[in-house]
């Protein structure tokens, strides 16, 4: 009888810890909240981060991985309109 409530227990944690993100994986940003990001990150240090990873530090994104690129795409800041973008590699 222990052991049966013990694996129950055991297993009704393990089922409540995948539904709520357990696994490990973070949910992607999008490009617009990215590029949000990195409109706050430009005015607050007056410059670009050195790696697009460090707006996953932001409060907003803090939870959230970057998005995974298309094939033959790679996350990018595009210079002249200041958004986080795919570009070709």
């Amino acid at each position: 009888m222990l052991k049966q409530l013990i694996l129950c227990v055991f297993v009704a944690t393990a089922i409540s810890g995948c539904s709520k993100g357990g696994s490990g994986h973070k949910e992607e940003a999008t490009l617009p909240e990215l590029s949000r990001a990195l409109t706050s990150w430009v005015m607050a240090k007056g410059a670009y981060p050195s790696d697009l990873n460090q707006l996953t530090n932001f409060p907003t994104l803090r939870d959230k991985q970057l998005p995974t690129a298309p094939p033959g795409k790679k996350l990018s800041i595009d210079p002249a309109t200041r958004q986080v973008v795919f570009v070709d590699q």
